[in-house]
């Protein structure tokens, strides 16, 4: 009711596509509002006690991580929130920096030191654990997640929603159907970044796997995350494909087999952390999933994509 209220009391001049103002009120606003709240649960826990709150938090923000646009780009605040992939071990060592400071100033801070990244190695990884500083530290970048949440999200309520409501209408979004693209493209690209960057630089290659590069790995959220982005994708996929019936349950099917096909995988030793990679059958069952999550891709582009009037030269990757 809260978010309806929200949208209702929002200016409108036009309704540029119904699917925007769908995926606006059931999709982008709970997914940053979900975002906001978890973070600051995770902020409001003082002391070293935090690992389930930032199990929460850090779902939330992979469940709204494929919304890379506006405003989790303004300020790099989507980067201040996940800084990975990180082929050159920043995080650690902005870390180590931050340990060694006796007040450390996050705003002026590197970027690899902050967001639910850098808090993973505080609580899991070994080498951080008997700093007498990594409470505080832990503390501190709690509360900074949550203020990059919660302004994420009042950019959103105050500004964002009615660029894209009002597409023809500005300069952002110069014509209906470019909103509507915008939404296509998070799709396109949340689909791509599971299967290419959570997945693939884990498999590496059949005679180098690599599965320390896995997301999150010291957590064994890998698979987790996998699954929970996903799980919001299928929802931004049906409410795009809306109003095309055949688009939507071929599109809802895909999604069902890489569903199904983690949940099997789920079941198997070392998939948590991709650690399964290092076998040749592991790796065959999360090579299955990374096909099924490319098939899902595919009828997007093949289907969806027609049928939202997005043409065949769009690149979910250049910003077209």
């Amino acid at each position: 009711m809260r978010l309806a209220f929200v949208i209702a009391l929002l200016p409108r001049l036009a309704f540029a596509d119904p699917r925007v103002d769908a995926a606006l009120e059931t999709h982008v606003l709970p997914a940053f509002e979900r975002l906001s709240q978890t973070s600051q649960a995770l902020a409001e826990i003082k002391g070293c006690e935090v690992t389930d709150a930032w199990h929460v938090a850090t779902e939330a923000w992979v469940a709204a991580s494929h919304l890379r646009f506006g405003p989790t780009e303004t300020d790099n605040r989507a980067f201040a929130l996940a800084f990975w992939p990180d082929p050159r071990g920043g995080t650690p060592k902005a870390l180590h920096a931050l340990l060694a400071k006796e007040a450390p100033d996050l705003s002026t801070a590197s970027i690899a030191g902050r967001g639910f990244y850098a808090l993973e190695f505080l609580l899991f990884d070994p080498n951080f654990a008997e700093n007498p500083a990594r409470c505080d530290l832990m503390n501190a970048l709690a509360q900074d997640a949550s203020v990059t949440s919660n302004t994420i999200l009042a950019d959103w309520q105050d500004r964002y929603v009615a660029l894209m409501q009002n597409a023809g209408q500005n300069s952002v979004y110069q014509s209906e159907n470019e909103a509507v693209q915008e939404l296509y493209k998070a799709l396109l690209t949340g689909l791509q970044f599971s299967s290419d960057t959570r997945l693939g630089r884990p498999l590496g290659s059949f005679d180098r796997p690599r599965p320390k590069r896995a997301e999150m790995r010291r957590s064994g959220r890998s698979l987790d995350n996998v699954v929970a982005s996903l799980t919001s994708l299928r929802d931004l996929a049906a409410i795009l494909s809306e109003g095309t019936p055949n688009v939507q349950k071929m599109l809802d099917v895909a999604f069902v087999r890489a569903l199904e096909q983690a949940a099997e995988l789920s079941n198997q030793p070392g998939a948590s952390d991709f650690a399964l990679v290092s076998t040749p059958s592991g790796r065959l069952k999360v090579e299955i999933l990374q096909q099924d999550i490319d098939y899902i891709r595919e009828v997007a582009v093949n289907h969806l994509g027609p049928a939202l009037g997005v043409g065949a030269g769009f690149n979910a990757l250049d910003g077209d």
